[in-house]
């Protein structure tokens, strides 16, 4: 049925957990870990790219083998990784060298630098669907840089509003979101001409981390209001909002299932995830789940069945019953566990 893999922020350590039953196989030492811990996984599901922020290199682990095969020196603080749909790059963004590192995936080695402007931590970005272009939110000065993939280089920079956080694409790629935390709107950026052509109010305080996710079919934008402990709803079409849902207090991450019926909305200040009905726009279930403290990734498995949601708080990661929105299991990994991704290989 899948691995899990867990970052684990202070144990400086990746647990890996068997989902068919839901126990930890093996631990890999990765490094220093710093907060947030990212880690991502190549397509064909072999790699995993491990963000060490604290020593300033990418750690490169085999899926099959669960072993370390590469240690890859990037920027100061690298903080998020972001990996082509063809599985042939990883982009590496580093807060404190306000830059970003490209590294082939086949050789394991940064064959540019690309500098971005003064980021804020973190810094998030997002490649669109055609792997030519890279989207990338530069907070501390208030624009979005767009990366050629091909050549390596900055082709426009697009003014947004303060301190952009979140970017998210469009499937067909036409679009690009982006999350302003201070002006608290979203900015839409057509990417054919890279320019803004809409600025949507939220209608309340976005706060860290803005988070955004788009459900492609139904054509809507979910957009997490922090501080008013709410999730926008905006229709794509017309780039309106056009609900408001509460929530938990300060909902700061999502995941959607893969027929798209429901979000799991990560509300930090309550330890809970809300469940979305995405066709009434409501709340079904609330889920107790733990110590969560900004979770930067959580995790569905393919079939839509299961979510695995770290607790950075008290060490653990909870196993969601999507069919029943119940906790199944609750798995003991290391401390601090921050991202989870899942290998369906």
């Amino acid at each position: 049925m899948g691995i899990a893999y867990v970052t684990n922020e202070d144990t400086d350590n990746v647990s890996v957990i068997d989902i068919k039953t839901h126990r930890v196989i093996a631990t890999i030492p990765v490094g220093n870990l710093d907060f947030p811990s990212d880690i991502e996984i190549t397509p064909d599901g072999k790699l995993l790219y491990v963000a060490v922020g604290n020593e300033n290199f990418v750690t490169v682990i085999d899926t099959k083998t669960h072993s370390v095969i590469a240690t890859v020196p990037v920027g100061l603080d690298p903080d998020t990784v972001v990996i082509t749909s063809d599985g042939k790059l990883a982009y590496i963004s580093n807060a404190d060298s306000d830059n970003v590192s490209v590294i082939d995936v086949k050789t394991h080695r940064v064959i540019a630098t690309i500098p971005v402007g003064d980021l804020d931590f973190p810094s998030d970005m997002e490649v669109t669907p055609d792997g030519e272009l890279l989207y990338f939110a530069v907070g501390n000065e208030n624009f979005v840089t767009v990366i050629d993939t091909k050549t390596q280089s900055i082709i426009a920079t697009v003014p947004v509003g303060r301190d952009p956080d979140t970017v998210v694409i469009t499937p067909d790629g036409k679009l690009a979101y982006i999350s302003n935390e201070i002006t608290n709107d979203v900015s839409v950026i057509d990417t054919k001409v890279h320019r803004v052509i809409a600025t949507i109010p939220v209608g309340g305080d976005i706060d860290r981390p803005g988070a955004m996710v788009i459900i492609p079919d139904s054509k809507l934008l979910y957009v997490a209001v922090g501080n008013d402990n709410f999730i926008g709803v905006i229709d794509t079409k017309t780039h309106s909002v056009i609900a408001t849902v509460p929530v938990g207090r300060n909902p700061i991450n999502f995941v959607i299932t893969p027929d798209e019926q429901f979000v799991y909305v990560a509300n930090e200040g309550d330890s809970n995830i809300s469940v979305i009905d995405t066709k009434t726009h409501l709340v079904i279930a609330t889920v107790f789940v733990g110590g969560l403290d900004i979770p930067i990734k959580m995790a569905i498995t393919p079939d839509g069945q299961l979510l695995y949601v770290p607790n950075h708080d008290v060490g653990t990661v909870t196993v969601i019953d999507t069919k029943t929105h119940s906790v199944i299991a609750t798995i003991p990994v290391g401390d601090g566990p921050r991202s989870v991704v899942i290998n369906p290989n």
